[in-house]
Formats: C-alpha cells, sequence, structure tokens
C-alpha cells in the first residue's frame, strides 16, 4: 500500500467504509467519495489507478491535486474515529490469526500498517497493545523495533494515562456538586492543566486546553472572559479541526464545548445573523449523519441550547420575523420529535432536565407559555428529590419569562419565593439570577407600585450596565419594563 489513505482505508470494516462513503456523499464532498468508493473496491492498486479513477487523467499536477485530496479526506475521518473509536483495534485479530498461522510475513506487514495508522490516529492504548503482541515473539520483536521499541512503548503508556486523567479530572471538576461545594477554582487545578498545554502528543495539547478552559467557562469565572482566554479558545478550536480525524474525535462533547465557549465568549460581538451562522454550522460540524434514535445527542443538543439562549434573550418581547418563526416552529418539531424517540431510562436526568428547559425556550417564543410552564413544573416535580442546584436558575427564569408572557404577575411572586428557597442564594449564572429578580420586581410594580421595587429595579440594571458583558440582557430587561 503506498499512502496513507488507502492504509487507513484498510483498517476499516466494508461496513464502515460504506457509512463513510455515505457521510461524504451527503456533506457534498464528491472527490473524496470518488475516492474512498475505489480503494473500498479495489484497495491494492497503486496511486497511478487511483489518480486515473478520480481525476481521469495522472501525471505530475493531477498527483499535486491527488495528494491534497488525501489530505483533504484525512480530516473528515473523523467520522470514522467518532463513531468507531475501536475500528484499528478489530484488526488486531488478524495479526492473532496469522500468528497463530505462523504466517509472520503477514502478521509483520500488518501490524507495521497498524502501528503507522495508530500513531497518526494517536490511538495509544492500541500502540501499547501492539507492543505487548511483538513482546511475546522474538521474529516479530526483532522487525518491528524500529517502529515500536520500549522507548516508545513508555512514551504511549504515559500519553494514554495522561489523557485517561486528564479527561478524568475535568469531570470531577466540573461536575455539579463539585461546582456548589466549592464556588471557586483552585489555581493549582488550573495549573495540572497548562502543564500540559505543550506536550507532544496533540491530542493531550487539546484535551489539556479544552479541560483549562472548561473549568473556567463552568465556574462562570471572569478570567473566561479576558482576552487571551479567547485567544486561547479560537487557537484551542482551530487545532481541534486541523486534526479531527484524532481518535479523541470520540469525546465529541468535550470538542463540542469549544464551540460552545466561543459562542459564549463572543456573543456580545455578534449579531442576529452571525448568532444563527455560528449555532447552524455548530449542528452541521457534530450532528451524527446515522444516530441513535433511542439516544440524546450532545453535540446538537448543546447547538440548540446555545440558539435558544440567544433566542430567549434577543426576542423575549418582541416581534419574530416569518422567517424566525418558522425556524422556532421547525425547532419545536424537533424537539417533539427526539422527546417521542428517546429512551429515556438510557439519558441522564441532567441531560432530561436541561432538554425540556431548552424545549421550553422555544416554547415561548412561539407563543406556547402555557404548554413552557406546565413543561417546567413537570421537571422540577419528577425531580424535587435530585440535586441540581446549579440548574434551578435556567430552568426558573425560562418558568417566571413563561408567566410573564401571560401575564400572570402573582405567579411570578409565588415561583420567585420557590426560588429562592431551592437555591438559598447560590448564583450559578450571574445573568439569570439578576434577570429572575428584574421580572419579580416589575411583576410587583405591575400589581402595585412602590418605591422599593423601583429602587431594586433600578439597581439591577445598573448591575446591568456595569458588566459590558451583560448588555444583551440589560435589553431583555428593558424591553419586559415597557411590555
Amino acid at each position: 500500500m503506498e499512502f496513507l489513505i488507502q492504509k487507513i482505508a484498510s483498517c476499516c470494516s466494508s461496513q464502515q467504509l460504506d457509512l463513510f462513503e455515505a457521510y461524504l456523499a451527503a456533506k457534498n464532498q464528491l472527490l473524496s467519495q470518488k475516492l474512498i468508493h475505489h480503494i473500498k473496491n479495489k484497495p491494492h492498486q497503486n496511486i497511478d489507478f487511483y489518480c486515473k479513477a478520480v481525476y481521469g487523467t495522472s501525471g505530475k499536477e493531477t498527483l499535486k491535486k491527488f495528494n491534497q485530496l488525501n489530505h483533504h479526506t484525512l480530516n473528515y475521518f473523523s467520522f470514522i474515529s467518532q463513531h468507531f473509536p475501536t475500528f484499528l483495534s478489530q484488526n488486531v485479530s488478524d495479526v492473532e490469526w496469522f500468528i497463530y498461522h505462523e504466517e509472520h510475513n503477514k502478521a509483520i506487514e500488518k501490524l507495521k500498517l497498524l502501528v503507522e495508522v495508530a500513531k497518526k490516529f494517536e490511538d495509544f492504548g492500541l500502540l501499547v497493545h501492539l507492543f505487548e503482541i511483538t513482546q511475546q515473539n522474538k521474529l516479530l520483536y526483532k522487525a518491528m523495533a524500529k517502529q515500536i521499541n520500549l522507548v516508545t512503548q513508555k512514551e504511549y503508556l504515559t500519553f494514554y494515562n495522561d489523557l485517561r486523567i486528564l479527561l478524568q479530572i475535568q469531570d470531577e471538576l466540573t461536575s455539579t456538586t463539585l461546582i456548589e461545594e466549592q464556588k471557586r477554582i483552585n489555581p493549582k487545578d488550573l495549573a495540572f492543566f497548562k502543564n500540559h498545554f505543550n506536550s507532544p502528543s496533540l491530542s493531550i495539547q487539546i484535551i489539556a486546553r479544552q479541560s483549562y478552559l472548561n473549568i473556567l467557562s463552568s465556574y462562570n469565572d471572569k478570567s473566561f472572559y479576558n482576552k487571551n482566554t479567547l485567544e486561547l479558545i479560537e487557537y484551542t478550536k482551530k487545532l481541534a479541526e486541523k486534526h479531527a480525524y484524532l481518535m479523541i474525535a470520540h469525546h465529541r462533547e468535550k470538542l463540542m464545548s469549544l464551540d460552545y465557549m466561543l459562542v459564549k465568549h463572543t456573543r456580545l460581538t455578534l449579531g442576529e445573523k452571525e448568532i444563527n451562522k455560528t449555532c447552524s454550522s455548530i449542528i452541521n460540524k457534530w450532528q451524527k449523519f446515522y444516530h441513535a434514535n433511542n439516544q440524546l445527542d450532545s453535540g446538537l443538543m448543546l447547538a440548540l441550547s446555545i440558539k435558544g439562549s440567544f433566542f430567549i434573550t434577543d426576542y423575549f418581547c418582541k416581534p419574530l420575523n416569518d422567517k424566525l418563526k418558522l425556524e422556532v416552529k421547525e425547532i419545536i418539531s424537533l424537539f417533539e420529535e427526539l422527546g417521542n424517540k428517546l429512551d429515556w431510562e438510557k439519558v441522564s436526568y441532567l441531560k432530561y432536565i436541561n432538554f425540556y428547559n431548552v424545549y421550553a425556550m422555544f416554547l415561548i417564543l412561539d407563543n406556547q407559555e402555557k404548554t413552557s410552564v406546565k413543561l417546567i413544573e413537570k421537571v422540577l416535580h419528577e425531580y424535587q428529590q435530585k440535586t441540581f442546584k446549579k440548574m434551578y436558575d435556567g430552568l426558573f427564569v425560562v418558568l417566571l419569562m413563561a408567566h410573564f408572557q401571560a401575564k400572570d404577575f402573582d405567579a411570578i411572586i409565588d415561583n420567585y419565593s420557590r426560588y429562592k428557597k431551592l437555591t438559598k442564594n447560590f448564583v450559578s449564572m450571574e445573568e439569570n439570577d439578576l434577570v429572575i429578580k428584574a421580572i419579580y420586581y416589575i411583576a410587583q410594580l405591575k400589581i402595585a407600585p412602590k418605591n422599593q421595587y423601583e429602587k431594586k429595579l433600578n439597581d439591577i440594571i445598573k448591575s446591568l450596565k456595569s458588566n459590558p458583558h451583560l448588555n444583551n440582557n440589560l435589553l431583555l430587561v428593558e424591553r419586559m419594563m415597557a411590555f
């Protein structure tokens, strides 16, 4: 085999290549699709054959285009890495078969191919395993000594363990329970991730940076909005996209968070068109082409959450144009479809809560505030014995907005008391808490104007004005005051 894409394709099953080819066609990557189609059907041809098959001719200029196509197609193998993260490991059985039948040349050839592709994809677990296989056979060990040896094995084992630890610690530090207990970031935790920024492994570099950023975002730390943080988000996002084929692609929700953090950081500088474009590109980029209907796609959910948050902030108490009305209705239809198909026993209750919270936002925008109230109340009732303090502000801001749209000001006052009792002054997202208070004070003023509530509302407005990152929330409160 003469080139990398040919070698990678040889590690995939025919079913995986069928799916990959269909995926490329759906993404309108027709030249890449053509290349994979011919490799799948005639896997052992030379470069000239594939050049002619794709471009109809060969030669120096065609070869140059062909090499560019190979590089372009490599990144689309993120589809395989995402959905079939053990696609390389499935070839180990072939190596074992060759060893058993003492077909050592075939075993060596397969091992060399697997090592080369595994290095490119940074499949460290497989590389460690392949070293263990070669160690058990002197002939294989001698033949593979240059490609995989004791030194490289130690390096791959270190990378493998580092990656697992980075992911594990990120999950621990961003858990709802710990955030509620700790409330602030421990500088030592940030330093731990920073120490891995310059790792020789691209996978570790990307996950270390993403972990660092995710902690800042999860705790809503002020430094998250620094210029340096924005530069780090953009750099990490570009690094992840440039090497999308890496095996870490199956940690899709974590990589997806980079898009979320970019939008979160820059949301005040983006207009309606840019926000819609960004969210649409996220959905297009990360939504599974072949998804299981009974499982919640985290990437899709996150993109919908972003869009829902922006829509409810920017368009509440404001008429929608026909295009936006149609988009909102289409998204509601999507939520209805997902709600009916999902197997909720396989979805964590926190994702369930977020699903219906975002769904409720779009219902408000479609003037279905009564249905929105029912959904939020359903969630609060079903999970009243569970801990999700970090999510209360998100739920109650939507609940109070729904009651406000229905002009049910007494319900706002009652639910504000519930909110205060449940959260016990714990604030997860400052902007949500400020909007909740603003709605409460506006409701009080609608019922019986009193100076104390007018003063408190003015204090909220001052707080919103003092933080440029909360300008959209300020505009939201001003619209509600005029409602």
